[in-house]
């Protein structure tokens, strides 16, 4: 994508809410998002809500759903329930899906998790460490990663997690 329509992009994904408030595009640019698949996935350690610290060498081996999200996003809020179909429906096949809250403060995390009894492993990175490594510049963003840890696709915007579709195309990665 040319750096001017990337600019304009995140100028309108501003204006509509779509970033972090006071993230600014010296942070991230749109356009380096795309330099990603194919690319090592980025080590990160990020502690749940519990404060364990997780490093993302704990999920070596496993097809990773990486999915950056914070609870002020009516995407991401929305989308949950399906990443968590998804996850159930590969479960113990070498798949996870990992939630990673950008939220700055974990209470709001910590009370989406408990009232939509989520189990997915949900991360809490409020120094968007993590999420300047996977280059995030809009909400919900989510990395697909390969068992040998290598990014092999990203969607921008929310998704039926648990379509056929999906779950086929990431079947294909597990088996």
């Amino acid at each position: 994508m040319r750096p001017a329509l990337c600019a304009l992009l995140l100028t309108i994904a501003a204006a509509c809410g779509l970033l972090l408030p006071g993230h600014s595009s010296a942070r991230v640019a749109p356009w380096d998002i795309e330099k990603l698949p194919s690319s090592p996935a980025p080590a990160c350690s990020l502690p749940d809500l519990n404060g364990t610290v997780v490093a993302s060498n704990a999920f070596q081996g496993q097809v990773l759903l990486i999915n950056f999200w914070a609870t002020w996003c009516a995407p991401c809020r929305e989308e949950m329930p399906a990443l968590e179909r998804l996850q159930q429906k590969l479960k113990g096949k070498g798949f996870s899906v990992i939630a990673i809250a950008v939220d700055s403060d974990k209470a709001p995390v910590a009370q989406f998790v408990s009232q939509h009894q989520t189990s997915l492993p949900v991360l809490h990175d409020p120094d968007m460490t993590c999420h300047d490594e996977y280059k995030v510049f809009s909400y919900p963003t989510t990395f697909l990663v390969d068992r040998q840890g290598v990014i092999r696709k990203y969607w921008i915007g929310p998704q039926e997690w648990d379509s056929d579709s999906f779950v086929t195309s990431i079947q294909t990665l597990v088996d």
